[in-house]
């Protein structure tokens, strides 16, 4: 697994007023890399209050996750310009009635539980917390969340007379690094993957807004029977590998790094035959190591959780078969778990998502305020809005372009994107080809040309084609 550490302050200081309540803004504007959280540790540094039993933190998300980390611990002891790691790998909680000196400290919270109301939130909003009176931690919150946006420290004195004051807070931790689509350099930028009619596959290594080296992958050409059908990091090393499959049925990957293969070989314990097609790739247990998406011919999905060369789990997957009707057309991460759900289309052109948890269906429905029917066909995933989950790229049959953009299961945007090239443009894909964190458009013209649109959410920013038309005989894969 590719991990980072990390260590993020916010200083300026903070006036804890008495009987009042106070919040400080901590925005994180990470450009390039895809962060999410495996271990946070909260920073308090300077603290001084004369009676802590007074004393609430509340941390919360970007997205509304939530844990009030520090309620009413230490008594009456003052605090004097105390420097505190607040952690769930500490000894020890927060103290109830001794001092709390300088340390780290695990999440607690004593008396009653506070509710939203206590800290000026909606009824709706649910805060959640640590022990002794709840059972949230600081991981079981927050991890999984990519790091970046607005985290916000709400800090409340709940009772009059005494009163202090925070010098800074900061978050700390450890973080998976998220492979883009298609970064084979592991640069934070997606790369284009491309395989010729006669099997030969090819990288253009991409930084910026050019590409700064084109050429064949690997060390051979397995030849036309051997088809790409995804990439993604099957071994952690931060960069995007190749998946294979054969006519016969096989899967095979190749490790890579940059346009060299390290490794190469079949992949999983069995070739599942001709009538098992791979669908796509996607992280499914949070491991940070892409898994291999299967649909049958009768429609039944299939994955195979790996590491490496080797399946961990294959199997069905799923409450039922959809029958063949309905096609697999991608994976994302639509409810910001962290881990992939898989994107559907029926033949009738109406969408929906299964929302998956490993191996295991959590919730699956249709998707989006309506049908846009089957000249409207689902090309890709992307985070187009860069707010940590995945939205739904479309290509209508005359070319037209757009984008759904997601909240969960909910289409918040819909529309058109751009401009319509023509039905002689196709949409293969989508990746940050710009590094900003934000997903842009993969197109490939029936000539061979190759195309990115860098966007802005729903806004098209620029367009730019590559160094050369290598012909129609190479096609875009991702």
């Amino acid at each position: 697994m590719a991990t980072t550490l990390f260590s993020l302050t916010k200083s300026g200081g903070i006036a804890i007023s008495d009987n009042g309540m106070v919040s400080d803004l901590l925005n994180i504007d990470l450009i390039g890399p895809w962060l999410r959280i495996l271990d946070l540790r909260i920073a308090l540094n300077g603290l001084t209050h004369t009676f802590p039993d007074d004393l609430d933190f509340l941390l919360l998300a970007p997205g509304g996750a939530n844990l009030e980390f520090w309620s009413d611990a230490g008594d009456n002891n003052d605090i004097v310009n105390g420097n505190f790691t607040i952690a769930d790998s500490a000894a020890s909680l927060l103290p109830d009635e001794t001092p709390i000196v300088s340390g780290t400290y695990r999440p607690a919270g004593y008396g009653s539980l506070e509710s939203a109301g206590n800290w000026g939130l909606p009824a709706s909003f649910t805060v959640n917390h640590p022990a002794p009176g709840g059972t949230a931690t600081l991981d079981s919150v927050f991890g999984g969340l990519f790091i970046g946006g607005n985290w916000t420290l709400i800090v409340r004195d709940d009772f009059t007379a005494d009163a202090g004051s925070l010098a800074s807070w900061g978050l700390q931790g450890t973080a998976a690094v998220i492979v883009k689509p298609d970064d084979f350099d592991g640069n934070f930028q997606s790369d284009i993957l491309w395989q010729g009619s006669d099997g030969t596959p090819a990288v253009w290594l991409i930084s910026g807004d050019h590409v700064v080296s084109v050429g064949a992958a690997g060390s051979f050409n397995p030849g036309p029977t051997w088809h790409v059908r995804d990439d993604g990091d099957f071994n952690g090393d931060a960069r995007s590998d190749i998946l294979w499959q054969n006519d016969d049925g096989a899967p095979a990957i190749w490790l890579m790094d940059h346009l060299n293969a390290l490794s190469v070989g079949a992949a999983g314990p069995f070739n599942p035959g001709p009538s098992w097609q791979i669908k796509a790739t996607g992280d499914f247990n949070f491991d940070t190591k892409a898994d291999i998406l299967w649909q049958g011919s009768d429609g039944t999905p299939a994955i195979w959780l790996m590491d490496g060369f080797n399946a961990l789990f294959t199997g069905a997957v799923g409450p039922f078969n959809p029958g063949p009707s309905w096609q697999i057309k991608a994976t994302g991460d639509f409810n910001g778990d962290s881990r992939s759900d898989i994107l559907w289309q029926g033949s009738d052109g109406t969408p929906a998502i299964w929302l998956m948890n490993g191996t295991s269906f959590i919730a699956g429905a249709t998707v989006g305020p309506f049908n846009p029917g089957p000249s409207w066909q689902i090309k890709g995933t992307g985070d187009f809005d860069s707010n940590g989950t995945s939205d739904i790229l479309w290509q209508n049959s005359d070319g037209t372009p757009a984008i759904w953009l997601m909240n969960g299961m909910t289409a918040v945007a819909v529309g058109a994107v751009g401009f319509n090239p023509g039905p002689s443009w196709h949409v293969e894909g989508s990746g940050d080809y710009s590094g900003d964190g934000r997903s842009d458009i993969l197109w490939q013209g029936d000539d061979g040309t190759a195309a990115v649109w860098v966007m802005n959410g729903m806004n098209l920013v620029s367009s730019a084609a590559g160094p050369f038309n290598p012909g129609a005989d190479w096609h875009v894969i991702a």
